[in-house]
């Protein structure tokens, strides 16, 4: 199996893994697959979701980022905090 698109429709992910189309759109409404919903009729999978569905052993571990203030993150708060102190 080789995902190689960003996104997928429910009838393409359906082929990959060898069942109905309709199967895909249950797994939808059930949660257990997550899509993206652009409209009424149109669902799009991502790759990760197709991955998690069908082969959830080659994902690899979500990755939690520490976000720290950047010089300029640190900037804009002391520009906040001197006009709050000459508003008081």
């Amino acid at each position: 199996m080789e995902i190689t698109k960003p996104f997928y429709s429910p009838h393409e992910v359906a082929a990959i893994a060898g069942v109905h189309p309709s199967t895909i759109l249950n797994y939808i409404a059930a949660g257990r697959l997550y899509a993206v919903k652009l409209s009424e009729r149109t669902y799009r999978i991502p790759a990760r979701a197709v991955l998690r569905l069908l082969a959830p052993e080659q994902l690899s571990a979500p990755v939690v980022l520490n976000e720290t203030k950047d010089a300029s993150n640190r900037a804009v708060d002391e520009e906040i905090e001197a006009a709050d102190l000459v508003g008081a």
